[in-house]
């Protein structure tokens, strides 16, 4: 009982050291930064044409619908009957 005492003493020393030693840090002033000149405005303007990224994003989207329409036509096509279909041999 005593040795589990003694730890978690030493643990809450440890904390205690490094809360009392971290908000000295954390306080400490940065130096104030050099002037800047000032920033020439930049203007971009929309251009109204053909995207590329948005395109093949669409592909891809169409690509990825005809992979599980197909999948499913498999699925379905290959399902056998279901119980006796009436023919006799």
């Amino acid at each position: 009982m005593i040795s589990q005492n003694h730890r978690i003493s030493k643990a809450l020393v440890v904390a205690m050291a490094t809360g009392a030693v971290a908000p000295a840090g954390a306080s400490a002033m940065l130096p104030a930064p050099d002037p800047l000149p000032p920033r020439p405005v930049v203007i971009v303007r929309d251009r109204s044409g053909f995207d590329w990224g948005d395109a093949g994003i669409g592909a891809a989207g169409v690509l990825g619908l005809s992979i599980l329409a197909a999948g499913g036509i498999v699925i379905v096509t290959r399902r056998g009957p279901h119980g006796p279909t009436g023919a006799t041999s």
